[in-house]
């Protein structure tokens, strides 16, 4: 940058004369000196959020202080005001855009370039509590444990380990038996929720994509679109893991429902946020406090290669899920009329249950995996954020979302300390009883009967979930 004198004295109070550009502090290891100039780009961006555009003096006051060198004598307040608004910014166009080698470039790229802690420091940005606060995180870790658990435990158990070797009165037989029989509250608890999840954040790309076009006031949010799709597809996860350690589980027409509307709302968000990212890469506003955020405060890598890369893995996952449950209802029941169908059923009986199994893994691994990348980011982000941040306030409706578990808990409990006959019948009237079904009680061993006499099967282990 080429140097300059002013070639005029500066009127306030008294006259003075600035000093040319090489003779101005702009040390970037000056901290003093990143502060106000953090402080006074945080105000234009904050400013310009709100569509103002007259700054508070102290932060411009501050700033030229700070770049004034301690032999150069400060002028007063009113000196230094009028240095700013009748010389500094009539380096700039009708759009306020500063000329190249003018002080006012450098009074504005130099927080860019060498001060960004400090700029992310005094953006008024709130964050997201509905997605990131403390409860929500908890209400995750929860979920996510505890169908890990019920995971495990289901599997320990069809192993026979527990049951072939103690008595139903033991305190390990009801243990398992508790998770067995609790899974199918803990499936229909975890279909709501990611039901949930999922049309709140179908709703809040709606808003975004609404704020971005102008259509509706406000102004939309990086943080809580990349959040928000995120988390919503990790919940999915959670009942579909559930599905396919639960055996025994009744079909029932309301988890139909809210299967279908799981699809549904996981291809209205997927366009949803195509749509959103699309417009902003393209029609990117200036100098808004999302955007100075997103350049920045925002830990790019992270986003980039750890949330949005495993949601694009988790999508492509799901649709695979979405491909077998196709084929699995293709195979249901038994026609011995059309061979080729039957030569179908036939391979996939004889493979669902590998890929049973490898689905399992990898959709736990993936949920866990997104889980801890969401955590990381959040974290992250909160590390730089300033005083105004509510990223990890709590609010009332994460108190609520962290009792949507405490029903699988009860009858989990209820079942472990009573029986499964006692602890079952309690949740029905006294004009019912429970007794245990002495048929077959798992679909894989009725379709290993139907395999024995030819092949078919009428109930398939990997259609629709129920």
């Amino acid at each position: 940058m080429s140097d300059f004198a002013w070639n005029t004295t500066v009127k306030g109070i008294i006259n003075w004369q600035p000093p040319p550009l090489s003779a101005l502090n702009f040390n970037p290891k000056d901290n003093d000196l990143c502060a106000a100039a953090g402080a006074w780009k945080a105000e234009n961006a904050n400013l310009a959020q709100e569509n103002l555009t007259f700054i508070t003096a102290n932060f411009v006051v501050e700033y030229l202080r700070a770049i004034l060198l301690p032999k150069t004598s400060p002028p007063d307040k009113l000196t230094l005001l009028s240095w700013y608004d009748n010389y500094i910014l009539n380096d700039t166009d009708s759009e306020g855009i500063p000329f190249p080698g003018s002080l006012a470039e450098k009074l504005d790229f130099f927080p860019i370039e060498n001060c960004a802690m400090d700029v992310c420091r005094n953006l008024d940005w709130a964050g997201d509590p509905d997605v990131s606060g403390r409860g929500m995180l908890i209400t995750y870790y929860i979920a996510a444990g505890l169908v890990t658990t019920y995971l495990c435990a289901i599997n320990v158990s069809n192993l026979g380990l527990v049951k072939d070797r103690y008595s139903t009165s033991s305190t390990l037989h009801r243990l398992f038996s508790g998770f067995e029989e609790s899974i199918s509250t803990f499936l229909d608890s975890a279909l709501v929720f990611s039901v949930s999840m999922l049309a709140a954040a179908c709703f809040r790309l709606s808003q975004a994509l609404l704020q971005n076009s102008g259509a509706e006031e406000g102004h939309w949010m990086i943080y809580a679109t990349i959040t928000s799709i995120h988390i919503s597809t990790f919940s999915v996860f959670l009942p579909l893991v559930l599905y396919y350690v639960a055996q025994g589980t009744r079909k029932h027409w309301l988890r139909i429902v809210l299967w279908t509307l799981i699809a549904l709302f996981c291809i209205v968000n997927e366009v949803l946020y195509d749509v959103f990212a699309a417009r902003v890469s393209v029609d990117k506003p200036t100098e808004t406090v999302e955007v100075m955020w997103a350049l920045l405060c925002n830990p790019t890598t992270l986003s980039d290669y750890g949330l949005l890369l495993t949601f694009r893995l988790a999508q492509i996952l799901l649709f695979l899920n979405a491909i077998c449950s196709v084929v699995g209802m293709c195979c249901r029941g038994r026609r011995k009329d059309d061979k080729k169908s039957s030569r179908l059923r036939i391979f996939w009986q004889r493979t669902k249950r590998v890929i049973k199994k490898l689905n399992t893994v990898l959709c736990s691994f993936l949920m866990w995996t997104m889980l801890g990348l969401f955590h990381a980011y959040r974290d992250s982000v909160n590390r730089v954020a300033g005083e105004k941040n509510e990223n990890s306030n709590w609010t009332f409706g994460q108190v609520l979302a962290v009792a949507t578990w405490i029903p699988v808990l009860v009858e989990l409990l209820a079942v472990m300390k009573h029986g499964p006959l006692e602890g079952l019948s309690r949740k029905v009237s006294t004009r019912y009883v429970v007794v245990p079904n002495t048929e077959p009680s798992h679909d894989e061993e009725r379709e290993l009967q139907y395999m024995k006499v030819g092949g078919g099967t009428n109930n398939s282990g990997f259609t629709l979930p129920r």
